[in-house]
């Protein structure tokens, strides 16, 4: 049954990068930035999810399957969430400055890793992504209430494993355990909000302006 919802959630993973991917299309350059950084949190849980969908199939990718795993587990929501901040704030960072961010979230992860404080480290990381994209959603929740639904509904996925002892969010990417049901509302939740957030006037590229001069 679980190699089935890992299936099950591969196909929808895949279908929100999909969905992404096309409303990156209309957006300007530092917008589709934020676009890529989110669908690159998606591909990591989709391939996680993935190769535990394959099972004893894949016996021989299991440290494959494992280092993905705590790469979605780390990266994913993080990525997600400072994703949907950045949509909602209207932010001009330069392309670069996402591939410092993904080396210092690699980098944290792996510090906290060899210190033994990975547990409270995945609380805290994927919290401060939920807490940046609940807060790109309430900067523009006057003009478009559409996203805040769906980052309550990651937030909902992404706390419910607090009810199951010694559990992080998005577990089961990483081990198979009793909270691979949350993973679904955590990352499509994300997913949905980030694209919503995109919609955005400010993140949309302006036609050239000869484009509007009055031809003679």
């Amino acid at each position: 049954m679980s190699q089935f919802a890992f299936g099950v959630l591969t196909l929808a993973l895949i279908a929100a990068g999909l969905w992404l991917w096309r409303q990156r299309e209309p957006l300007t350059a530092p917008a589709r930035g934020a676009i890529s950084a989110a669908l690159l949190g998606l591909g990591l849980a989709a391939a996680a999810s993935l190769l535990q969908s394959l099972g004893a199939l894949a016996s021989e990718l299991e440290q494959t399957q494992r280092m993905l795993g705590l790469a979605a587990q780390n990266i994913s929501l993080p990525l997600l969430g400072l994703a949907a901040f950045y949509l909602g704030r209207g932010l001009q960072w330069q392309p670069a400055m996402w591939g410092r961010i993904l080396l210092g979230l690699m980098a944290a992860f792996e510090l906290l890793r060899r210190m033994e404080l990975l547990f409270g480290y995945q609380w805290v990381i994927n919290g401060a992504g939920l807490l940046t994209m609940l807060a790109g959603c309430l900067l523009v929740l006057s003009r478009d209430r559409r996203p805040l639904p769906f980052a309550l509904v990651c937030a909902g996925g992404t706390l419910a494993p607090l009810l199951e002892p010694g559990a992080a969010p998005l577990n089961d990417l990483f081990a198979t355990g009793n909270t691979l049901f949350w993973a679904f509302p955590a990352l499509l939740g994300a997913a949905l909000a980030v694209g919503l957030l995109s919609e955005q006037a400010h993140n949309r590229a302006q036609p050239d302006s000869e484009d509007h001069l009055p031809r003679s």
